[in-house]
């Protein structure tokens, strides 16, 4: 499958994504509301690369005032990946602690998504978006590497990935129309079924 890009390149990519939301993030500690092409300058970056990431100078404030606002909580979420036990205890342990983040952040998740998913000027692809929750789903199932394989276990955390962050709470709170406890609810059973499946088959083969 390989969705995923080489570690070298995804980590380069990090970097200079980390690189351009410091320098905004700077900026804004100084008092200015930067545009991209100012930021880009203090990141020592081209501009076309800074609107690579970041198609708007909506997009980039959004989320760099976001991850301000969870910066502490996402510790949290990576510790949950950690946590001591069995493979599917630790996602469900990352599950719920997602869930906690995201809810206690709704506003600010939402207002990021919205600038994020806003065109360019020039109609241009949208750019990809961090990809925290596949670093952490994956920590998480690290130990089943060699149980599952490679892809496979590639394929179950792209398949998690749509069970958590605010996206699952667009599908289950404002599509679905459950309460917060349900909601919560509904995408622990959904990501405990996936990686059964994905067990499962991998038993068969």
């Amino acid at each position: 499958m390989r969705a995923y890009e080489s570690a070298g390149r995804m980590n380069q990519k990090r970097r200079t994504r980390a690189a351009i939301k410091a320098a905004a993030a700077e900026l804004l500690r100084q008092g200015t509301t930067p545009t991209v092409a100012q930021v880009a300058d203090a990141a020592l970056v081209s501009k076309s690369t800074a609107y690579r990431y970041f198609p708007s100078q909506e997009a980039l404030l959004a989320e760099v005032m976001l991850d301000e606002a969870i910066a502490t909580e996402m510790e949290a979420v990576f510790s949950a990946a950690q946590t001591p036990g069995t493979a599917g205890e630790r996602l469900d342990a990352v599950v719920q602690a997602d869930h906690a983040l995201v809810t206690r952040h709704e506003m600010a998740f939402r207002t990021a998504l919205r600038a994020m998913l806003l065109p360019d000027a020039e109609g241009e692809a949208l750019p990809r978006r961090p990809g925290n929750r596949l670093r952490y789903i994956g920590d998480a199932l690290e130990p089943l590497r060699e149980q599952l394989g490679d892809d496979r276990l590639e394929r179950l955390v792209m398949a998690l990935a749509m069970c958590v962050g605010m996206e699952s709470i667009m599908v289950t709170k404002d599509i679905c129309g459950l309460p917060d406890d349900d909601a919560k609810a509904v995408k622990r059973w959904a990501a405990a079924a996936l990686l059964r499946s994905a067990l499962a088959e991998a038993e068969i083969e």
